[in-house]
C-alpha cells in the first residue's frame, strides 16, 4: 500500500505540474489566433466570428481556472479544457481557409498535451474529432470530389503528422510513466530484501494513524530483531548474515496479510503495520512468523543454520495515544522479548510473554 500511496502522491505533483503547462498552453492558443487575425496577407472569413469564440473562450479559462471553480487539478478537468481549445481552433481554422488553413497546425497543441496526460483512450477521442472536423473542413470546399483516390490520399498524407505525433507522444508518455513508477519503487524500497524502507514506512504510519482515528479502528505494530545476527555474521561471513535478513523478510511477507506493510526498520530489525488489526490478530500474525522461521533454517553451503527473531507489539489506540508511543511502546516489548531469552513474542503493556 505504501508503494501505491506513493505513486498517487507522485501523480498528485504530476499534475500540479501540467495544470501550469496546460494553462500556459491554453494562453498560448489564444494569443496564436489573435496574432494571426493581425497579419495582413492571411485572408480571414469573419473576424467577428473569431473575436467572439475567443472572447468567450477567455471567459471560460478565467472562469474554469482562475475563479475557484475547481481548485484542485484533475484529469476530467483537464480533458474538458482540451475540449475547449479544440472547439476555439475549430472556429479559427474555419474562418481561416478551412482544411488549407495554417492554423490547422495548432491542433498539434491538443494532441501532444492529451497524449502526454489523458492517456491513449482520450488522445484517441480527440484525434478522432480532429479528424471528423478535418475531413468536413475539406467537404466543404472540394465537395464529394474528396472521395477520389488523388484527393483523398493528398488529404491523410497531409493529416499523417497528426496520427504520427499522437502516437509517439503516447509512446513516450508510456515510456516516462514507466520510468517515473520505477524510480519512487526504488526510493521506497529496500534493496536488500525488497520490503519497503524507513521513509515509505514513515509515510504509511502517518497515513494509517489518520485512518485509524477517523473509523475507530485499531492499528497494531510489530517490531521484528533477528536474534544474534552478529554472531551469523561472524561465523558465517556477511554474505550469511545478508541471506539470513533475506531469508527473515521472506517469511514475514508470508506471514502477514497483503494490505500489511513490512518494512526493514534497521539493519537487522522489521516493522510490520496491521491496519484494522487488533491485539488478538496482531499477536496470531506475530505466531505465524515465529513458527515459519523455526521450520526453515536458513541454507548454507557450509550447512544448515537456525534463525530466530524476537517480537514487540503494541496496538493504538488501546496501548498508545499516537504513533510516537505506539513505536516506543512496541520497541520496548522488543526489549523484553530479548531480556526473556529471545526468540519470542511480547505485548504493551506487562510485556506479556506469547
Amino acid at each position: 500500500m505504501s508503494l501505491r500511496n506513493a505513486e498517487e502522491r507522485a501523480g498528485t505533483i504530476e499534475l500540479k505540474g501540467f495544470n501550469r503547462t496546460l494553462a500556459e498552453t491554453e494562453w498560448l492558443l489564444l494569443v496564436l489566433i489573435l496574432v494571426y487575425m493581425t497579419l495582413p496577407d492571411e485572408p480571414v472569413a469573419q473576424p467577428l466570428v473569431i473575436l467572439a469564440s475567443a472572447s468567450v473562450y477567455a471567459l471560460f479559462v478565467v472562469g474554469f481556472r482562475y475563479a475557484n471553480l475547481f481548485t484542485l487539478p484533475a484529469r476530467w478537468k483537464f480533458t474538458i479544457e482540451t475540449w475547449a481549445m479544440l472547439g476555439l481552433n475549430a472556429v479559427a481554422v474555419w474562418q481561416t481557409g478551412r482544411v488549407d488553413s495554417p492554423l490547422m497546425n495548432l491542433f498539434l497543441l491538443v494532441v501532444i498535451f492529451s497524449a502526454l496526460t489523458l492517456g491513449k483512450v482520450i488522445t484517441l477521442l480527440e484525434l478522432a474529432l480532429i479528424t471528423s472536423f478535418y475531413l468536413l473542413a475539406a467537404y466543404s470546399v472540394n465537395g464529394t470530389e474528396i472521395f477520389q483516390y488523388e484527393i483523398f490520399s493528398s488529404l491523410m498524407l497531409h493529416f499523417a503528422p497528426f496520427v504520427l505525433v499522437a502516437y509517439v507522444t503516447s509512446l513516450l508518455a508510456a515510456d516516462l510513466g514507466f520510468a517515473r513508477a520505477y524510480v519512487e519503487r526504488l526510493a521506497e524500497t529496500d534493496t536488500l530484501t525488497g520490503v519497503n524502507n524507513m521513509r515509505a514506512f514513515n509515510q504509511a504510519l502517518a497515513r494509517l494513524e489518520r485512518r485509524a482515528r477517523a473509523l475507530d479502528e485499531p492499528l497494531s505494530l510489530l517490531m521484528i530483531d533477528i536474534d544474534n545476527l552478529k554472531a551469523i555474521n561472524d561465523q558465517h561471513g556477511h554474505d550469511a548474515g545478508s541471506a539470513a535478513i533475506r531469508s527473515v523478510a521472506n517469511a514475514i511477507k508470508a506471514s502477514v496479510r497483503a494490505n500489511d506493510i513490512v518494512a526493514r526498520y534497521g539493519g537487522d530489525e522489521f516493522a510490520v503495520l496491521l491496519p484494522s488489526a487488533s491485539e488478538e490478530a496482531a499477536r496470531h500474525a506475530g505466531e505465524r512468523l515465529l513458527k515459519r522461521i523455526a521450520s526453515c533454517p536458513l541454507e548454507l553451503p557450509t550447512g544448515r543454520i537456525s534463525v530466530s527473531v524476537s517480537i514487540g507489539l503494541a496496538t493504538f489506540p488501546v496501548m498508545a495515544g499516537d504513533v510516537e508511543d505506539l513505536l516506543n511502546h512496541a520497541d520496548k516489548a522488543l526489549y523484553a522479548s530479548k531480556q526473556a531469552g529471545r526468540n519470542r513474542m511480547s505485548s504493551y503493556p506487562g510485556f506479556q510473554a506469547a
